[in-house]
Order: C-alpha cells, then sequence, then structure tokens
C-alpha cells in the first residue's frame, strides 16, 4: 500500500494497513463485530508528527467508510439470515455455519478495494505534478588557498559507510602533482570532510562517524605545520556547515533537524557559542516569511555572517543575515518565471566580490539549480534557472576561476555534467562532461580545469585540452586504505 502524504514525514497510510490487517485476521478467525466505520475511532484519521491534521482526512475516512461499510452491510445480513428464529419455544437453536474460506474471501475483496481506494486517494501528487527528482549537495569539493590547491573526496568501498574514507588531497602552487600526505588525521573520516578557507588558512572539519560523537577541528597555512582547536558538537553532513573569515571569526552549523544550532568564534576556533538556532530564526518574521525547512549553510559576506536556509514559501530565497540585532532576509527573489518554485541553499562559496549561493530549485514538474550572488556594491544578481534532467542528482560545488562557482551535476557516477557560472554576467556555461567517476573538479588560478576521479583506492587527475573537448590523465595515485578499521 503506498504512503499517503508523504509531506507529514509518516507512512499515514500504514496505519489504516495495519487495522486493515488486524481485520482481516479477526474476520478470518470469526472474532470481529464491524461496524460504521464513520464514528469508529479505531479508525480515525491520525494526526500528523507537528500536530496538525493530515492533507486528506475526508478522502481517507471516506474511503475506509465505504469499503468497510461496505462489508459490514454483506456480513451482517448473511448473520441476520443465520440468526432468524433462534429463539423458539425459549430453545437456542444454532444455525450450521458457513464455511470459514468463504466468509475470509467477502472480508479479502472488500478489504482489498478499501485499501485500492486508500492508495488511490492518498498517493500525494500524480506523475504530472510530482517532482520528478530532488538535488541535494555533496561533501566533494575543492578550493584553493594561498599555498595551493586543496580536495577532499570519499574513496574505498563507496556503498559501505564504513569503508568509505575521505581523503584530503593538497597540491602546492609549485607542484604538479596531487599528494595525500595530510589525510593522515588521526581520526575516522568515515563520516567526511568539510573544508573552509579565508583564502590564506584552511580549516577542515571532520564530521562524526560511527564511535565519533563530534567535530575535531585542525588548520593549516602551508599544509606542513597544523594547528588543532577544540572539538565542537557534530557538523551536519553538508558542504558549507563551516566557514571561517580574514578576520579570525568562524562559524559552524551543527545539531540534526529542528536541533540544529549556528556556533560562532571570534577568537581563532575557540570560546564557540550559540549564534542562532533553526527554531528561534524560524520564529522570526523573516523565518516565517521563508517558512524555513533546515538551516543548511553557513558563510561569511566579508566579515559578516550570513546563514543559508531552505524555504517552505514559494519564491522565497533563505539567505539570512543580522542586522541591527535583528535577522532579516537578505531580500533575494526568484525569477519571475520561478515564483512558484520553493528554493533551498545547497552551498555558499566566497568570492572577490563578495559571495555566491547556489539554490536548489524545486518546482511542480522539475528541479534545477539557480546562482544568486553579490556585485561588489551590495547588490545581488541572480541566475536563470539550469534546468537539470529530473533524476535525483548529487552536485559537488566550489570556486572556479574568477568569480563565481562551478557545479558538477551528478545522476550517477557514469552520467555528469560539468556547468560553470560567471559572476560577472551571472551565465551558466557546459564544459565538456568529465570522466566516469568523477568525484569533483578544481580550477588552478591559471584557469586550468581538472576533473578528480575515483575508483576504489585509485585516485586520478584528469585534465581538461585548452580547446575544452577532451580530458587526459595526467596523474594516478594509489591510496592505501585500510578496510574494516573503523568498525
Amino acid at each position: 500500500m503506498r504512503t499517503c502524504w508523504p509531506k507529514t514525514g509518516r507512512p499515514s497510510c500504514l496505519v489504516v494497513g495495519v487495522r486493515l490487517s488486524y481485520l482481516l485476521n479477526g474476520v478470518k478467525k470469526g472474532k470481529v463485530q464491524l461496524r460504521s466505520v464513520s464514528s469508529d475511532a479505531a479508525l480515525s484519521t491520525p494526526k500528523a508528527a507537528s500536530g496538525g491534521s493530515l492533507a486528506e482526512p475526508a478522502c481517507l475516512e471516506g474511503s475506509v467508510t465505504v469499503a468497510m461499510q461496505g462489508l459490514s452491510s454483506r456480513l451482517s445480513q448473511r448473520a441476520a439470515n443465520d440468526q432468524a428464529g433462534l429463539a423458539i419455544g425459549g430453545s437456542t437453536i444454532r444455525p450450521r455455519r458457513r464455511s470459514g474460506g468463504r466468509k475470509f474471501a467477502e472480508a479479502l475483496t472488500f478489504i482489498v478495494m478499501g485499501a485500492a481506494a486508500i492508495s488511490g486517494c492518498g498517493a500525494g501528487p500524480t506523475a504530472s505534478t510530482r517532482p520528478r527528482g530532488t538535488v541535494s549537495a555533496s561533501l566533494a569539493t575543492s578550493i584553493n588557498t594561498s599555498a595551493g590547491s586543496w580536495a577532499t573526496v570519499p574513496m574505498g568501498h563507496l556503498g559501505q559507510p564504513l569503508n568509505t574514507f575521505w581523503q584530503l588531497f593538497f597540491r602546492s602552487s609549485q607542484a604538479k602533482a596531487w599528494s595525500n600526505e595530510s589525510s593522515a588525521l588521526a581520526v575516522a573520516t568515515n563520516g567526511g570532510l568539510v573544508l573552509a578557507t579565508n583564502q590564506r588558512t584552511l580549516t577542515v572539519g571532520i564530521r562524526p562517524t560511527e564511535y565519533l560523537g563530534y567535530s575535531p577541528l585542525i588548520s593549516t597555512f602551508d599544509a606542513r605545520v597544523w594547528a588543532a582547536a577544540n572539538p565542537i558538537a557534530g557538523l551536519r553532513d553538508l558542504p558549507d556547515s563551516l566557514a571561517v573569515n580574514a578576520r579570525g571569526g568562524a562559524l559552524a552549523l551543527v545539531g540534526k533537524g529542528d536541533s540544529t544550532r549556528v556556533l560562532t568564534s571570534r577568537g581563532g576556533l575557540a570560546g564557540w557559542g550559540e549564534l542562532v538556532s533553526q527554531g528561534s530564526l524560524a520564529s522570526t518574521q523573516s523565518g516565517k516569511t521563508c517558512g524555513i525547512g533546515a538551516l543548511t549553510a553557513v558563510g561569511y559576506l566579508h566579515s559578516q555572517a550570513i546563514v543559508g536556509a531552505t524555504c517552505r514559501r514559494a519564491g522565497i530565497i533563505g539567505v539570512f543575515a543580522r542586522e541591527a540585532g535583528a535577522w532579516a532576509l537578505i531580500g533575494i527573489r526568484l525569477p519571475a518565471p520561478l515564483q512558484g518554485a520553493s528554493a533551498g541553499v545547497l552551498g555558499m562559496q566566497a568570492s572577490s566580490r563578495g559571495l555566491c549561493a547556489l539554490l536548489g530549485i524545486t518546482a511542480r514538474q522539475r528541479v534545477g539549480l539557480v546562482a544568486a550572488c553579490t556585485t561588489g556594491t551590495g547588490d545581488w544578481r541572480v541566475s536563470d534557472e539550469l534546468a537539470l534532467n529530473g533524476a535525483d542528482e548529487t552536485v559537488s560545488l566550489g570556486p572556479s576561476s574568477g568569480p563565481g562557482l562551478f557545479a558538477l551535476v551528478a545522476a550517477s557516477r557514469q552520467s555528469l555534467g560539468l556547468e560553470v557560472l560567471s559572476a560577472s554576467d551571472m551565465r551558466w556555461s557546459r564544459l565538456a562532461s568529465p570522466p566516469p567517476g568523477t568525484a569533483t573538479v578544481s580550477f588552478s588560478t591559471g584557469g586550468q580545469v581538472e576533473a578528480l576521479v575515483v575508483d576504489d583506492t585509485l585516485f586520478s587527475d584528469w585534465q581538461l585540452g585548452r580547446a575544452g573537448e577532451r580530458w587526459r590523465r595526467i596523474q594516478a595515485l594509489k591510496v592505501p586504505i585500510q578496510f574494516g578499521s573503523s568498525s
């Protein structure tokens, strides 16, 4: 039986299905007396997890009522015929019992009819209105610092969480090859790595995993000397759940669900305190305007803290800043053709012009990407929609050469598309499709584009030719991984 209303977060039809299953067993055993379910508390419409009513209680009640009243009527009539003339002269005459198999078959017929009706009324949007896919952000990314280029990708047996190990690769400004020497982090990396930079310092947050309930933080200027900071609560599984600025400030997105919080530190990854929680931000006027679904990213616009979120309200972009002691929406809106769509911040990238936010867009029949970037004068510009092909997409995002960002869109390891946004004109351009298995890409300061490909324990670097048409492999590196070490 299909889930009735996915938006409630609970398979409400399952409750009815269990009731019907129980009823079916009872009928089979001859133990159930049927009543009209329109007033039967045992089959009343359950409430949503939030405390509100489900979207279609009338449909559920009507469908169950019709099916069960039909079953009740048939069995009641049969019982009446059987029981006729039972009290005669003070004696009780028991009629011949009908075949239990026949009674069971009749019950099954009506129950199946009820199940079909419930499934049909509560199945949610039809194929013509249901979004064709979803878009989410990957932790795999690359960034540049004054020391060189960095990248984090998952390696190992990617279908096994405890045998998936996130690696940190570095290539100095003077080197031609990537090295994974920095991956000796002395802690399990199965949960993923989160990278943040102020262009000079790299900060790495290590996400929680099986036996690690918090997030250690380490930082470096040159990839040779690392400094460890006090660990914080577990970072969210999001690429921009950590941010640092040039003044030594830091932001971290921690926790789960409604308990998600934004932490802030003003002194070099020390002395963390809560900046805002999801609940408190959602209760503000701007939070209500957005209809916050989740907090998804943190970043800085110069020294100003920025928080990204998903918005349930159509047409609203959930980018928040604190102004005059109060949190407010930045005021960015989706283009007119997308006013009926909902948006969620997938990530935020600092640029020479300020900040760019990559947004996942969900409309009635499609999903896509939109970018919003500052112009350097405090204004924001929004790109046109980059339509996706409708499958469940995972996006690796990071900085491109110049002001802008890249989006590596993956429907699978074999189906990849590389899109680049130029923040100067807010236009998307497509590059040649990267090799299968590409986890992320890297743009060097000189404009060279490289695809970082993962195949179990093999890491390889593929470079896009100057003509922009073909990729060629320029490096292959076998990474030693101790499988089973996290179990």
